[in-house]
């Protein structure tokens, strides 16, 4: 027990210290990295890989020490400002998919599905509720064409989340727990990119207005979702075949 405790310790490290470079390094940040208002990037996969294997606790430590570490060790120096809401993004990070793969229901794949089904219709809602309201938020900052523009985006992004719902459904490439990672992707992604994000980045520079900010995040949404959901089902079969037949060496031994 106390070697397995060790062994995710030293795992759950090591994936802090790739999630650190991941993000600090390997990421597109708009207009600057010191006032982004949108960031491409894969810095969270690590802890998502974590809080996966080990659960929401193993994962919820890895979020709060990638965040800390990360900003004190390197993003100061790169002229980073230091927010908590960005913690609790990462927290968030390390929380919610060990809670939703260690939670299980009658027929989850359906579930989830169904989950997943939501998720895109209320970003579908969505989108067509900002194209009718957004002249009471950003009346001066962006012309017709430009909403026009940016409501078939966000239309065009919640169909995307409704194929990928339906590709992961029903490939075999993904197995019975694809629904349940698009889920844990798609909801944080809505949760942390789409509304705490900009909440964090307004109270920082508050001259750009909150809703400004969220058609840019409803563009990357596909993008990066496509990129974390395909990434983690080939990460997540090549660890889960890894500890399946160490558990069988150990048993034979």
């Amino acid at each position: 027990m106390i070697r397995s405790q060790v062994q995710k310790m030293v795992f759950t490290g090591l994936m802090v210290a790739i999630g650190i470079l991941l993000n600090q390094f390997i990421v597109i940040t708009l207009p600057t990295p010191s006032d982004p208002i949108i960031k491409f990037g894969v810095g969270y996969l690590p802890i998502m890989l974590v809080s996966i294997l080990f659960g929401p606790v193993y994962g919820l430590m890895a979020g709060i020490s990638q965040d800390l570490l990360g900003f004190f060790l390197i993003g100061s120096g790169l002229g980073q400002t230091f927010h908590l809401g960005f913690t609790l993004n990462a927290m968030l990070y390390g929380l919610i998919p060990g809670l939703i793969f260690h939670k299980a229901f009658r027929k989850d794949q359906w579930v989830y599905f169904g989950l997943n089904l939501g998720l895109s219709v209320a970003l579908l809602f969505g989108s067509f509720w900002y194209f009718f309201h957004l002249d009471q938020f950003a009346a001066e900052t962006l012309t017709q064409t430009e909403k026009t523009i940016l409501a078939g985006v966000g239309i065009g992004g919640a169909v995307a989340l409704l194929l990928a719902n339906l590709l992961v459904m029903f490939s075999k490439k993904y197995g019975p727990s694809g629904t349940k990672l698009l889920f844990s992707v798609a909801s944080l992604y809505i949760l942390v990119s789409l509304i705490l994000t900009p909440i964090w980045v307004t109270q920082m520079n508050p001259g750009i207005p909150f809703w400004v900010r969220i058609p840019l995040r409803i563009v990357k949404m596909p993008i990066e979702t496509t990129v974390y959901v395909v990434l983690l089902a080939l990460l997540l079969k090549l660890f889960t075949e890894i500890i399946r037949k160490k558990d069988e060496k150990d048993i034979e031994t």
